[in-house]
């Protein structure tokens, strides 16, 4: 089987053959930038001077127009005419990061336009993903005892693969417009108007967007028409921008590609992140104690994202929406500490689940299985992805793990178990479920996650048939050691260097599609390298005059090679804010001594 992480093979990322070193020259002359930020950008794929410029000064102005999405002109249509007769709005939504987001944005422009609206997201745990019968009738029950009809029903984030449940909802009365930007399937559902940038014949340029994004493009496309109709006097045209903190959380935690359209959204995002207005995110911030006043996408994806997913995992999801809509700093500050308190929960469940899985891994278990399936009766459904994302970095194998379904279905003669799957780089999860579907109840996600629901009975013959199409591709596609691609050879010369550091701003945010670029530093003695929280090793590298901290999170047990060795280090750059003052010090993704 493969290595484990930390036995990656350090590759340095070769320069393109389609482009001289004297062609990479004249760009970084022609945009005075330093040819070592013109090589980063250039390994990128950046190669005239319109797109560099275009890549480091995204501009709102850049933004496709709404009525390039397909269905947009009926979306707005229908949303125009509910406005005039008055017609409930009900947003459906999903129960993690990009769904709340998404739920939020909605909710919030729907009351600023003074529409009766509502919004509903389904428990994790006894409803699971998408919309469901018994909720869209709930729905329509409340809305007819409160407005007197069901109105108009927007899904966002889910309901492109729903198409019975939506055939359902027509037929009680609602009008269904469904925003989402997963895979659509082959026969669309009857939906009054799809927003969904995948689906077949749609223009829109931006395939990746979260659903956030698709959800913000509706109510651009919906002010655009307002704007058309006369609704707002000219200085009282709404700025949306204002709602872009959020479109950006959403995005970042649903780990779309921060790329075009995505890296526009997020940089403007952080900009208003960044101008603290939202109560609800200061106060998320305060809760988790480590305020700062320059969030980044690493903020997003590590300190805001799990505590508004946490929520949805072990509470409710509502909860969140409400905090990130509230305006009353007490309410907010209590949603904010409940917030924490799921989320410190279920880093305890967590931590549970993945040492009982740990000790479900025999050695023999390891020479033998290409993937790891294991099932436990009592964990919890809502973290098992998480937990499977662990083993997978701790194993190298594709992962599953199964629990019972709660409720248990007391209608159902066969017991089933329901779990989620992590795959790792060159590995198709989705493929390889999809190879065993005939003994599978539900199935969905896609190559690098995947969530399945099947009979217990048939565990051990789909963890059989599961791990023979993991061998399969394995042998298919010949993967050899993992490797971990270096961008540059740095020196704390060129690290100290303001004109770089400042030029190397320009490149974020970071995230999928643009990740942080990784540098190496060879034969380093590390200054007083010492063990900080819980296994993170702290440290300083001095050269010539020059000095710079860094930080190896989980890299504790490197201390004492690090106090008798010269050590090679990989590692991106970031900016620590503390007390009021920014400092950029190395983060470590991997080290190991000098090799001689």
């Amino acid at each position: 089987m493969h290595p484990r992480q930390s036995e990656k093979t350090w590759l340095l990322r070769q320069f393109p053959t389609n482009i001289s070193q004297e062609q990479a020259c004249k760009i970084a002359e022609e945009t005075g930038l330093s040819e070592k930020i013109i090589k980063l950008l250039i390994l990128r794929g950046f190669l005239n001077v319109q797109d560099i410029n275009d890549f480091l000064t995204p501009s709102l102005n850049q933004l496709p127009r709404p009525h390039l999405m397909k269905g947009m002109t009926k979306a707005v249509k229908i949303l125009l005419e509910s406005l005039k007769s008055g017609r409930p709005v009900t947003v459906y939504g999903d129960f993690d990061a990009d769904g709340v987001t998404s739920t939020t944005v909605l909710s919030l422009f729907f009351a600023e336009l003074a529409v009766p609206s509502g919004y509903y997201i389904p428990d994790r745990l006894t409803e699971g993903y998408g919309l469901n019968l018994e909720a869209v009738r709930k729905i329509c029950e409340t809305n007819k005892q409160q407005w007197g009809e069901p109105g108009i029903l927007i899904t966002v984030d889910c309901g492109i693969s729903d198409e019975e449940v939506i055939d359902e909802a027509k037929k009680l009365g609602f009008t269904v417009i469904i925003t989402d930007h997963h895979k659509p399937p082959i026969k669309l559902p009857p939906a009054d108007a799809i927003l969904n940038p995948l689906q077949p014949g749609c223009d829109f340029p931006c395939k990746n967007l979260a659903g956030v994004g698709v959800g913000f493009y509706l109510i651009l496309g919906l002010r655009s028409g307002l704007i058309e109709n006369g609704h707002w006097p000219e200085d009282k045209i709404p700025n949306l921008k204002s709602y872009m903190d959020l479109v950006a959380i959403g995005t970042v935690a649903d780990q779309v590609p921060l790329t075009e359209c995505n890296r526009i959204i997020v940089k403007a995002g952080l900009e208003i992140l960044n101008q603290g207005n939202r109560i609800g995110l200061q106060k998320l911030f305060a809760a988790n104690k480590g305020y700062t006043s320059e969030a980044t996408t690493e903020d997003i994806a590590f300190r805001i994202a799990p505590r508004i997913n946490a929520i949805g995992r072990i509470g409710s999801a509502l909860k969140a929406v409400e905090l990130l809509s509230t305006s009353i700093s007490g309410d907010a500050g209590k949603l904010a500490n409940e917030l924490e308190e799921a989320n410190n929960a279920r880093k305890n469940i967590e931590a549970t689940i993945f040492d009982e899985a740990v000790h479900l891994v025999s050695t023999d278990t390891l020479k033998a299985a290409n993937s790891l399936l294991l099932y436990k009766s009592d964990w919890h459904q809502g973290v098992l992805g998480i937990v499977a994302s662990r083993l997978t970095d701790k194993y190298n194998r594709p992962t599953i793990l199964l629990t019972d379904c709660i409720p248990e279905d007391t209608l159902e003669i066969k017991k089933l178990v329901k779990g989620s799957g992590r795959s790792i780089e060159g590995i198709d999860i989705h493929q390889a479920i999809s190879s065993c579907q005939e003994m599978l109840e539900r199935f969905g996600g896609h190559k690098g996650a995947v969530g399945l629901t099947l009979s217990k009975d048939k565990i051990e013959s789909f963890k059989v048939q599961f791990d023979r199409s993991i061998a399969e591709q394995i042998e298919e596609n010949n993967l050899q050691t993992p490797s971990l691609m270096i961008d540059m050879e740095a020196t704390l010369e060129l690290l100290s260097d303001k004109n770089f550091i400042s030029a190397y701003s320009l490149l974020a945010p970071f995230g999928s599609g643009n990740p942080a670029p990784v540098f190496c530093l060879k034969g380093q003695r590390l200054t007083n390298p010492r063990l900080v929280g819980s296994n993170h090793l702290r440290f300083t590298i001095m050269d010539r005059g020059k000095s710079m901290n860094g930080i190896g999170f989980g890299f504790g047990n490197f201390i004492q090679d690090a106090q008798n060795s010269l050590m090679d280090i990989a590692f991106t750059l970031q900016l620590n804010s503390y007390m009021g003052q920014n400092k950029w010090e190395i983060r470590i993704i991997a080290l190991h001594p000098a090799k001689h």
